[in-house]
């Protein structure tokens, strides 16, 4: 897993979400008051930016075609093939950490 420093604490307030480009890919990150979660952005579906999708608890819906996903597991709900790649997203001091999982989702490779 590698790590990068993506941001301040204050970049991601709570209820927020962005995504950004780290490590060669394209990621999503949530803050979900005070919890944060990372996925990689492009829905599985038809590659819409995750981050631009509603979140209601714990589920995540894609701005586009409305496919759901729980953000917690990455578990697809619309269709259970669809599943999010998650990585790890902390606190360290102000800094947001980002651990990324090696293997990139196909599509979603830096440009």
């Amino acid at each position: 897993m590698s790590r990068h420093r993506v941001g301040k604490a204050r970049d991601l307030p709570p209820g927020l979400s962005k995504s950004l480009w780290a490590g060669g890919r394209r990621v999503a990150l949530f803050n979900l008051a005070g919890e944060l979660f990372a996925t990689d952005a492009a829905c599985p579906h038809m590659g819409a930016d995750l981050s631009n999708g509603g979140v209601c608890g714990d589920i995540l819906t894609c701005a586009w075609h409305e496919w759901k996903f729980n953000l917690r597991t990455g578990q697809g709900l619309t269709r259970k093939w669809a599943c999010l790649k998650m990585h790890r997203l902390t606190l360290e001091g102000e800094d947001l950490v980002l651990g990324l999982c090696e293997t990139p989702s196909p599509g979603d490779e830096a440009p």
